[in-house]
């Protein structure tokens, strides 16, 4: 049998896709859909792995509320930055930027903190 490279390389992505749920479904044997396509059963199985990884991440659980998504590094850049954007993307009031500020980052500022948040005021 004389696989060569180039045989993968030259199927469209449907037909990748198709091979790899023809090879998850188990209606062919792995050597046999090599033999069809002119591939290694290498390829086959690599094919089967990114497709069962696709449906996992489908059927996946959703993430519960109370789970952490993600961890944000809070520096006095990011609150600068934070403040700005409070202010001209979601047009809050100063004294808004200085609630939120408080009750969910439990940093301590002031309407001047906030004016001048394009300095170092943080």
């Amino acid at each position: 049998m004389n696989r060569s490279a180039g045989a993968a390389a030259k199927l469209s992505e449907s037909e990748r896709k198709h091979l790899g749920v023809r090879a998850l479904a188990g209606s062919d044997t792995i050597s046999a859909l090599a033999e069809q396509l002119d591939v290694s059963r290498k390829f086959v199985y690599g094919q089967a792995h990114k497709a069962d990884v696709a449906l996992d991440n489908v059927f996946s659980p959703a993430v519960p509320d109370g789970d952490v998504l993600f961890h944000l590094p809070v520096t006095r850049t990011w609150l600068r930055q934070a403040t700005l954007a409070l202010t001209l993307t979601c047009r809050s009031s100063y004294r808004g930027v200085v609630e939120f500020m408080r009750d969910l980052l439990g940093v301590s500022s002031s309407v001047g903190a906030v004016h001048g948040s394009g300095a170092n005021s943080w």
